[in-house]
């Protein structure tokens, strides 16, 4: 160990550049399996800036689960409240099944299966077939997972199912997702930029995988953290391991144009952890893609539920 983190000849996942009188370091994971693979090889720390570990010396009540199993963590068995997690999504999956585009079933000379009267009669169109499916779309979305110290686990837990959910209903309107979380701050002239991706498009989703990045504190406040500690900064990131951005900011560093989805901390998406089917509504309003796809009204269907419509 040499003390002063690692480098980009020796860290795929890890490149430096110069931006604008910034020194930008970039990791990028191409999954979150990554993540757990770069960390059990025990990365260098830098230990010029880094003069204490916090990822492994903030207590548990602050940082949840001590560092081996917050980086276990990353390929599975995080669990904490996921069953509640799964059931609010199952709620808003609910309503979105009632606005499922449905192909339709149309007339041709080839298909799935026959119609059987029109052969009969002879008329050339003597098949069934499925209406064929608009060339698909790609979209990208991009989570912030750093949020006030003030946010609650309601608000935390409801920005993750919300997210997911977005997933689906692009998905059910055709699109391709790319779906990554990110964390982007600075000390001084240094900015620390870490990227991991977590669905690629046309691959499947997998709310288990996400879960834990999204909603496990231990993930923010120790696997990053631990991340930071090997970057090889030369400015003072030992005591405050970076400052959050705002979105103008952030939307520049991360590349995010106007056609991608950014999502910021929960208070900035406007949840407020108390109500899955206003903050989804919430949510969808401040990210504007109501002239994309056909939203649900989230509310509206509650309130049809809970009244026996």
């Amino acid at each position: 160990m040499k003390g002063t983190g690692v480098q980009p000849e020796e860290c795929r996942y890890l490149t430096i550049s110069e931006r604008k009188n910034l020194t930008e370091y970039r990791m990028y994971f191409g999954s979150i399996g990554e993540v757990q693979k770069f960390l059990s090889s025990d990365p260098d720390i830098n230990t010029e800036v880094f003069y204490e570990q916090k990822s492994r010396s903030a207590s548990v009540e602050f940082a949840g689960a001590p560092l081996p199993d917050a980086i276990k963590y990353c390929i599975g068995g995080y669990s904490d409240n996921y069953d509640q997690f799964l059931s609010l999504a199952k709620q808003l999956e609910k309503v979105n099944r009632r606005s499922v585009k449905v192909r339709k079933t149309v007339t041709s000379f080839v298909g799935q299966r026959p119609n059987v009267p029109a052969y009969i009669a002879g008329t050339p169109k003597n098949m069934y077939r499925l209406e064929k499916n608009e060339e698909k779309k790609l979209k990208r979305i991009l989570m912030k997972v750093t949020y006030e110290a003030s946010t609650t686990e309601e608000q935390i837990r409801n920005r993750g199912i919300i997210a997911l959910n977005l997933i689906n209903l692009l998905e059910m309107n055709n699109y391709m997702v790319d779906f990554r979380i990110f964390e982007v701050c600075n000390v001084e002239s240094e900015v620390f930029r870490c990227e991991i991706e977590l669905k690629k498009p046309g691959q499947m989703l997998f709310p288990g995988l996400c879960y834990y990045p999204m909603c496990g504190k231990a993930f923010v406040r120790r696997v990053l953290c631990r991340i930071k500690e090997s970057m090889p900064f030369k400015c003072g990131w030992g005591l405050s391991y970076g400052v959050v951005l705002n979105e103008k900011v952030t939307r520049m560093l991360m590349d995010i144009n106007d056609d991608d989805i950014y999502i910021g901390s929960p208070s900035e998406m406007n949840i407020s952890g108390r109500n899955i089917y206003a903050d989804a509504d919430a949510f969808l309003e401040k990210i504007g893609i109501s002239d994309k796809i056909v939203l649900p009204v989230y509310t509206d269907e509650a309130f049809t539920d809970l009244n026996g419509g």
